[in-house]
């Protein structure tokens, strides 16, 4: 008989199945084989890790991260060292320059680094009264991250009024409270005058998915956190994908099981209950006690389960979901070799940055993009998102080659709210103007280029249908789709309506960015439902509040 080697062959039926391979499916995967279930990870791609890539798209050798790049797990972060994932050769790198923000044309940079003194020094040239207000100011806020912020990320959200109510006992609490309630862009411009930083924590904010919503109150708690790790970036050597290989190997070692080419189409639900999985091809697995969804809620519920199983209420909501109102036109370059930056005359240590600030010499370039982003039209501004990841990790390009990416924030929808289509002629458009940027601060940049591949939110949604419009984040981060009500208050908790049917990703509380944070909550929630033996230390968030009484 022959065998068609193209489909891979499936179990009949599993303890549990994972719809879709990303970073949160392989760390709940991990954590749960190792409570002894028989689990499965089906992915409809050829690779494991959803966003956590790595991929020769300009030349060979020349390595460039698509999505996922700074992160910050270290061998202390809480999955990192539940996991051991230091056996399988992972390593962060932790550069000491942070962030680099030029400035003036380029003529001079404000920088940030891993080591708070020496930032605060730099702050200092610019203006000593925001020193000095820095200083204090990330003391404060680097308590509420320990205590709080941090923490909260590591359990399923409470309900808001409890929530609330729990901050309110105590006086970290109650200020933790008073900053969440205001907008990121208040803090920052109420607490400093000097624009360029100004301009670096506003970036620290965007990047994780807010410029859209930073001027609006309730997103407060996103300034306080992104101040605290400006000094906390990290990226991960040969590329982000060795992350996501890292994570498969520690849930194979447990016991887990991955299969690619495996596009779940349908989630089987019998009498109330999640029971089995079909691929778009026909095979199915049977799920003896669980099937969790990578994939966004409204994707998972509406598209996989299908309407018929839930409630009116639900629906409707799901269909109104918000999504992220951006996503990143990407550009990604082969260099021959470093660019020249024009502050580097004055700074040389600007060129190991891990992050650039370009295009962002003010808080008003960002609002300028916000408003274009929230206008649903392409900015006439460009600010980007870069960074130069062969000058901290030589493994990514061959001898003497370079690598850099351009992330430009752009609209996800048209005016009119349709999906909006990047061809190849807009394509086109967007990187002149993204070299562009680049000559501003680094004039000799396009005489470096080799090679370069754009990435339009189109081709991210094109090649992961989990993130339609290049939604990274699986949602907006508006107050309105945060906590307790993210994606909707009835689902908030990683559950769902349909039995033995949870969600474990970034659709989920605390929402996207590489962190692993909705997969190792959802792990739990599971563990406890089916009343598992769990061998991993674990926080609830009433715990954590009651803490600071």
């Amino acid at each position: 008989m022959a065998i068609d080697l193209r489909v891979q062959p499936l179990p009949d039926e599993v303890d549990g199945v994972f719809v879709g391979g990303g970073h949160n499916s392989l760390v709940a995967a991990a954590y749960l084989a190792r409570c002894g279930l028989d689990v499965l990870v089906l992915e409809a791609n050829d690779k494991l890790g959803g966003g956590v890539t790595t991929e020769e798209i300009t030349l060979p050798q020349f390595r460039h991260n698509l999505h996922a790049f700074f992160v910050r797990w270290t061998a202390d972060y809480t999955i990192w060292n539940d996991l051991d994932l230091d056996r399988y050769g992972v390593q962060a790198i932790f550069p000491e320059v942070q962030n680099a923000v030029p400035y003036d044309e380029g003529r001079r940079a404000l920088l940030n680094y891993r080591d708070v003194e020496r930032s605060i020094a730099a702050i200092a040239e610019l203006s000593p009264q925001d020193a000095d207000t820095y200083r204090t100011t990330y003391d404060e806020f680097a308590e509420i991250v320990a205590r709080i912020e941090g923490p909260l990320r590591f359990a399923p959200p409470l309900p808001t009024d409890e929530f609330r109510d729990r901050l309110s006992r105590s006086r970290l609490g109650r200020r933790y409270v008073e900053l969440a309630d205001r907008s990121a862009l208040d803090i920052i411009v109420e607490a400093f005058s000097a624009e360029p930083l100004r301009a670096l924590l506003g970036f620290n904010v965007a990047v994780r998915g807010y410029l859209p919503v930073i001027d609006v109150p309730g997103t407060g708690y996103c300034a306080v956190l992104a101040l605290v790790n400006s000094h906390q970036g990290r990226m991960i050597r040969g590329g982000s994908y060795e992350m996501a290989r890292a994570l498969y190997s520690a849930a194979y070692d447990a016991g887990a099981r991955a299969v690619n080419r495996s596009r779940v189409a349908a989630i089987e639900v019998s009498n109330g209950r999640a029971v089995a999985v079909e691929t778009d091809d026909g095979r199915r697995v049977r799920a003896r006690r669980f099937v969790a969804s990578n994939v966004p809620a409204d994707q998972t519920l509406l598209d996989l389960v299908g309407a018929v199983h839930l409630d009116q209420g639900l629906i409707a909501a799901l269909r109104d979901h918000r999504g992220l109102e951006e996503g990143l036109f990407g550009v990604h370059f082969a260099l021959s070799r470093r660019p020249q930056f024009t502050a580097a005359r004055e700074q040389p240590q600007i060129l190991t940055s891990l992050n650039f600030a370009l295009g962002y010499e003010s808080h008003h370039d960002l609002l300028t993009d916000q408003r274009a982003i929230n206008d649903r039209v392409v900015p006439e501004h460009t600010g980007l998102h870069s960074s130069f990841p062969t000058v901290n990790d030589p493994t990514q390009a061959p001898p003497g080659g370079h690598t850099t990416f351009a992330w430009q924030f752009v609209a996800s929808r048209e005016p009119d709210g349709r999906d909006r289509v990047w061809k190849p002629s807009d394509n086109d458009r967007q990187v002149r103007s993204v070299i562009d940027c680049y000559r501003t601060y680094a004039p000799d940049f396009e005489d470096c280029v080799l090679a370069l591949a754009a990435h339009s939110p189109t081709d991210t949604g094109t090649h992961l249908t989990s993130m339609p419009r290049g939604d990274r984040h699986h949602g907006s981060f508006h107050p309105d789709n945060w906590g307790a009500q993210r994606p909707h208050h009835s689902i908030s908790g990683y559950r769902t309506p349909i039995a033995g049917l949870y969600l474990c990703g970034s659709s989920q509380h605390p929402g996207g960015s590489f962190t692993g944070n909705p997969g190792f909550n959802a792990a739990g929630v599971i563990a406890d439902d089916l009343g598992l033996d769990v061998w991993w230390p674990r926080r609830d968030a009433a715990s954590v509040l009651a803490s600071l009484e």
